[in-house]
């Protein structure tokens, strides 16, 4: 037997130890005096501790601390990487109805094009790729999401016409359709929700805050008038009507400080609704996640708060619980595709919708036209960066997503997506065995 390449020792609480494995997600706690023989017998040969402790030996290879010596750690993370985004059952879709947007926030990347909308050409290419996802004999999952700039605010005369045609498609099929709006909430209103529960549909949202009301309305604001109460109100209108909503928290070192306080203004919800509609997220405005101490104190404060609203009955989610391999991003399925309002397509939403950073483009007959062979070149780029093969946390990581792997492949292949690696790789470790203990409780 070899000791898994996942596994990770760690002093814990009160003397105690954890061993934690990161692809079978599982925690052994170990007394010092355990974990000294432990290391030594890992440093000169794990075998030699079938001698010295059989039963600890025993347990750690039932457990799969322990793995065969002819097995191949890495390619088994590759045969399941490969397998979950190459998924021929799954078609997730999104389209940017427009570059426009209401608001005008410092951080975004996107740039803003003022009456950029779908033209009824586009919209008609976006049909018959509908018709083409539909018509999959073997598709389980369509899944139809609305990005931008603002996707609602052309909702009535680009939207809706592309969501009533995809259920027109689903008539007669065995696929399930499911719809998701990333939104800044401001335009959501009754009959925005009403065209959906009158047909009993049931999307979900992605609505961010930028840290507590008066942090959030110095970003966000409409003239003098801050968004901040009327998101909020928004919110609850929609997890009323029975819809799920990821509150994403943009965090920066100034506004994480009071940004638990949100809570405060969802206190009154049933916990039901907190249980199953509602979730927190927390992630880091991207133009401030550098070196520093400030940095790392904001990220501890971060995973302190997310700890204080869980207390509190509220779900959160942090940046360091990655499961990237198992959920990895929509960006890396091969069966995905970023349809712009122009007609450009891209794998992620997370980059300028430039054309000169497109992947291709939508023909009008609905094919997607990927640019220079981008298609494979992007779906064999993970997993060869050699830190990441070396990486005990790598099953979570999964070495980021396939876009940090293009923009690292001038890098030397031996980068980490986190900025300072050795500590937050810690912290995460210590998140993912802190998740199984109030799993267990």
């Amino acid at each position: 037997m070899k000791y898994s390449i996942f596994n990770t020792l760690l002093p814990y609480e009160n003397g105690m130890f954890l061993l934690y494995n990161s692809l079978r997600h599982k925690v052994i706690f170990l007394q010092k005096e355990l974990s000294d023989v432990l290391e030594h017998h890992v440093a000169l040969g794990i075998d030699g501790l079938k001698t010295v402790h059989p039963d600890f030996y025993g347990y750690l290879s039932e457990q799969n601390f322990l793995v065969e010596n002819n097995f191949d750690e890495i390619e088994d993370i590759r045969k399941i990487t490969n397998q979950i985004d190459n998924d021929p059952f799954i078609f997730l879709l999104t389209v940017n109805p427009t570059m426009n947007c209401n608001f005008n926030c410092w951080y975004c990347y996107e740039t803003h094009v003022k009456g950029s909308k779908l033209t009824q050409e586009k919209k008609d290419a976006i049909k018959k790729i509908m018709k083409r996802i539909s018509d999959y004999e073997q598709l389980k999952l369509f899944s139809l999401s609305f990005f931008g700039g603002e996707p609602l605010l052309y909702f009535k005369n680009d939207v809706i016409p592309l969501i009533e045609y995809a259920l027109e498609q689903q008539k007669g099929k065995r696929h399930e359709l499911t719809l998701s709006f990333t939104t800044n909430g401001y335009l959501i209103n009754e009959q925005f929700i009403d065209y959906f529960t009158i047909r009993n549909l049931h999307p979900h949202f992605q609505i961010t805050f930028d840290g507590y009301r008066n942090e959030h309305n110095k970003v966000r604001y409409i003239g003098t008038k801050g968004s901040y109460d009327t998101i909020v109100a928004n919110i609850k209108n929609l997890l009323a009507a029975g819809m799920h909503v990821r509150a994403r928290i943009n965090y920066t070192n100034n506004n994480i400080k009071q940004a638990f306080c949100i809570i405060d203004d969802f206190k009154e919800l049933p916990q039901r609704t907190k249980d199953e509609l509602l979730v927190f997220d927390f992630h880091r405005v991207w133009q401030t996640d550098t070196k520093g101490s400030d940095v790392n104190a904001a990220n501890d404060c971060m995973k302190e708060l997310s700890d204080v609203m869980r207390d509190k009955g509220f779900r959160t989610m942090v940046r360091y619980s990655p499961n990237n391999m198992y959920n990895s991003c929509y960006a890396d399925k091969r069966n995905s595709v970023v349809i712009n309002y122009n007609g450009d397509i891209f794998k992620c939403t997370a980059r300028d919708f430039t054309t000169e950073n497109r992947a291709g483009y939508l023909s009008s007959n609905g094919e997607l036209i990927w640019d220079d062979g981008y298609m494979e070149k992007r779906m064999n780029s993970k997993l060869n960066n050699k830190r990441c093969l070396s990486c005990n946390i790598l099953p979570l990581c999964n070495g980021g997503c396939s876009q940090h792997s293009l923009e690292h492949l001038n890098d030397g292949k031996n980068y980490c997506v986190y900025t300072n690696a050795d500590i937050e790789i810690n912290k995460i470790i210590k998140t993912k065995v802190e998740e199984i203990l109030y799993a267990q409780a």
